[in-house]
């Protein structure tokens, strides 16, 4: 079959047309301000449990425009409380391949885990990891919100919008992530305190950022 001359000129425009209005926005696409109220959104204090230690504004940049810490108190262990981490990021891939690296310490992972935990907002994946070591380790929970949506996976979860993202902008990915040492005895304990916190915490974010309005 042959295509008809007449119409390589116009479909040569179009596709002229289509690369000069994608091509800008795939290499330097703009941003999207997902929250509702973002300035609110680092007050953690706001979320039950919590123990703000503020903004680590040594990590701020054009990529990460959330970095909150703080402690989780744990009354069963006044001397040991988790250690909390929000962290909103445009840079979603880097920020999602290693979320251990939010925690204070070094963690090697050696058990991976994945709950969904309900909450009064709708369920939330969470992921639970255990590093190595015998009588006592690290164990450390997160989740990944992907713009308003809470995602399992937000690498699968930015492919999926790659092309809403070109029209509408780039979506941040916010990380909510709990943890600290535990035993085996502390372990099942420490674990549920670590998901008590993140759901409270995607309360938290909901009441900020969706303000009565769909995820997105």
């Amino acid at each position: 079959m042959r295509l008809s001359t007449r119409f390589l000129l116009p479909a040569a425009a179009l596709a002229l047309a289509c690369g000069a209005f994608v091509w800008p926005r795939w290499l330097a696409p703009r941003r999207a301000e997902t929250c509702a109220r973002p300035e609110v959104l680092s007050v953690t204090g706001l979320i039950p449990g919590t123990q703000p230690e503020g903004e680590n504004r040594e990590r701020l940049n054009a990529d990460h425009i959330q970095w909150s810490e703080g402690q989780i108190p744990d009354e069963l262990l006044p001397r040991h409380p988790l250690v909390f981490r929000i962290v909103r990021s445009y840079a979603v891939l880097k920020t999602a391949e290693h979320p251990l690296g939010l925690m204070p310490v070094r963690v090697e992972a050696e058990v991976f885990d994945r709950k969904v935990v309900d909450t009064p907002n709708g369920p939330i994946p969470v992921h639970v990891v255990r590093s190595s070591g015998q009588s006592e380790f690290q164990l450390v929970a997160y989740a990944f919100v992907f713009g308003n949506e809470p995602v399992e996976n937000p690498f699968l979860a930015q492919v999926r919008g790659a092309f809403r993202e070109l029209s509408n902008g780039r979506r941040p990915l916010t990380v909510l992530l709990a943890g600290g040492p535990a035993t085996p005895e502390t372990a099942a304990h420490r674990e549920a305190l670590a998901l008590r916190w993140i759901a409270s915490a995607w309360g938290h974010y909901r009441e900020m950022c969706l303000d009565g309005r769909p995820a997105r």
